[in-house]
């Protein structure tokens, strides 16, 4: 009896040892583990390099432009901008409705440009006529693939990334960065003066798209009410019909 007591534990020691090795064996000799790589963080170099291409790449825009500040729209100063509204489609087609204050009055216009051709509805009457060529408006300066936005980012300093944001129901990016007047002149028909102007970017984090841009004017002593420039763009590819008004 007790050789067959011995024999049965060792029976049981020689079975729960090779169960043991049996499922040591099955997890060593499976798949390995599938190692999860996390995805690089994007830089702020990164994400306005990624948003100016997606830009270059972008055929239409809606857009909205609120301005903060003095910008005239003619060599005599008579005509201030205050907001505009419209669509761009490449290569060279806009359509604005925009707001002025002329001679102290406020006044709305439309503007279509079309090529190297652009109308202008009267102040007073309405209807649609050519543009006078002393009038600097262009809001089609905005695509231009030399002097626009998209161009901008690539020419700024002072590169940061503050807090994610959400605009408008996207997630964005909130890129700060610095850049001189000389730079945003054309955009602007170099009515942000001095150096640095600071510009704030709001950036699409799944699609890359330029959400909105702030530029906005250094203080200084001549300059109580720095200018801001306010825009946002939306509608980015979608079709849009611009024809000449007349």
């Amino acid at each position: 009896m007790p050789a067959a007591n011995i024999s049965r534990r060792a029976l049981l020691s020689i079975a729960a040892a090779a169960l043991a090795a049996a499922v040591t064996g099955c997890g060593s000799g499976g798949p390995p583990t599938p190692t999860i790589v996390p995805t690089p963080t994007p830089t702020p170099l990164d994400i306005l390099a990624q948003a100016s291409t997606r830009l270059a790449e972008t055929q239409s825009v809606a857009f909205t432009l609120d301005v903060q500040g003095n910008t005239f729209l003619d060599p005599q100063q008579t005509i201030r901008l205050l907001s505009a509204q419209g669509v761009l489609k490449r290569p060279d087609r806009v359509q604005t409705t925009f707001k002025a204050e002329v001679l102290g009055r406020a006044v709305t216009l439309q503007l279509i440009t079309v090529g190297d051709k652009t109308w202008l509805t009267n102040i007073l009457t309405g209807e649609w006529g050519p543009a006078p060529e002393e009038f600097t408006y262009r809001p089609s300066v905005l695509f231009d693939t030399q002097e626009g936005i998209g161009p901008v980012m690539g020419r700024v300093q002072d590169v940061q990334r503050l807090d994610d944001e959400e605009l408008d129901g996207r997630p964005a990016y909130h890129i700060r960065a610095k850049v001189d007047e000389s730079v945003i002149g054309p955009l602007t028909y170099y009515t942000i003066h001095g150096s640095p102007v600071t510009v704030d970017l709001w950036i699409d984090r799944e699609t890359n798209d330029l959400l909105r841009a702030r530029l906005s004017e250094p203080p200084a002593a001549d300059r109580p009410n720095p200018a801001v420039w306010t825009l946002n763009l939306s509608k980015h590819g979608e079709d849009v019909d611009i024809e000449p008004p007349v």
